[in-house]
């Protein structure tokens, strides 16, 4: 299972609209023909869960995530079970990540989803 954990605000500033656009993005992913990204999100009172199962297309939609999160300096955690080592993942995965972190993501990175972690 891999888990990003996202907080709700940061030192009195409100992450709704950065939170919203993440979940927006997530349930348009869900509905692509070709993509079909599972997975739940689940609300507390201080933070936001992405849950994912053990999967290379949601270890790099969850990926892609936390990179946007660091790019605007939101503390956030990314766990497989147990937290992950970002430079022992593949590099396809970091790459595709990347890629989607900035934009829509490549055909090429649609076989991800066979791939088991």
């Amino acid at each position: 299972m891999i888990i990003l954990r996202i907080p709700r605000k940061i030192d009195n500033r409100d992450l709704r609209e950065f939170i919203l656009n993440q979940i927006k993005k997530f349930r348009r992913n869900q509905k692509r023909k070709y993509i079909r990204l599972e997975g739940e999100i689940s609300y507390s009172q201080d933070y936001v869960y992405f849950i994912f199962p053990n999967r290379g297309l949601e270890l790099a939609f969850a990926l892609s995530l936390y990179l946007k999160c660091k790019k605007h300096k939101i503390p956030c955690e990314l766990e497989l079970s147990k937290p992950i080592k970002i430079e022992e993942l593949q590099a396809e995965i970091i790459e595709a990540a990347r890629v989607w972190a900035e934009k829509k993501l490549y055909r090429k990175y649609y076989k991800l989803k066979e791939l088991e972690l």
